[in-house]
């Protein structure tokens, strides 16, 4: 049904939960994602007038599709990664008729009111004007797609499961900015650490 997912993004907080939805149904249908962030032309300009740091703009999306790649690469997704400048909108409606994407997924802020009447959305523009169907996923206000211990336990039993069947999971824990956990067959000790982010696993044994 979808050979070519398109997923957009802007790299702030939430666009992990709207790659983890993207990369969920690209394994569902055995699709490539093809991850696009647009450098915004206007903004860019304004702040060359006033004298800002326009690079910065270039270095968020280079962070964001780096984040995207190795959340893909976690959960073994083709992945296509495309860096662009102009009207966001635009350039992803462009973007999606270049490559016949089958679908567009995208993060929408749930923006309402004046403000959404005024300012619109990116999300709203491609719902109404992209040339194929379009999901949007609420932004969260969290990067953290493994927030809770249940999950953890089964994502870190999972990579502990790949790197020796016969492994049990025996402990987990949330450190920091990553969930480890504890694991042992006949002897042989690991410990499995999971990115919270990016659900990417490591696994050492001792």
């Amino acid at each position: 049904m979808y050979e070519r997912i398109l997923h957009p993004t802007d790299g702030s907080t939430g666009s992990a939960h709207v790659a983890l939805q993207t990369l969920n149904l690209a394994k569902q249908y055995d699709a490539t994602v093809h991850a696009l962030h647009v450098v915004d032309a206007d903004l860019k300009s304004l702040l060359r007038e006033s004298g800002g740091q326009t690079d910065a703009l270039k270095t968020q999306g280079k962070t964001g599709l780096e984040m995207v790649e190795r959340m893909a690469e976690s959960h073994n997704v083709n992945l296509v990664t495309e860096l662009r400048e102009g009207e966001p909108a635009e350039a992803i409606i462009e973007y999606a008729d270049e490559i016949d994407a089958s679908i567009i997924v995208a993060g929408t802020h749930g923006r309402t009111g004046v403000r959404r009447r005024v300012l619109g959305s990116v999300a709203e523009r491609l719902v109404r004007h992209a040339h194929c169907p379009v999901m949007t996923v609420r932004l969260p206000n969290t990067d953290v797609t493994v927030d809770n211990t249940e999950h953890a336990e089964d994502l870190l039993s999972r990579a502990l499961g790949t790197a020796d069947a016969e492994a049990e999971l025996t402990a987990v824990e949330r450190q920091n900015n990553v969930w480890v956990g504890t694991g042992e067959r006949d002897g042989h000790e690991y410990i499995v650490y999971l990115d919270p982010v990016t659900q990417r696993a490591t696994v050492l044994e001792q």
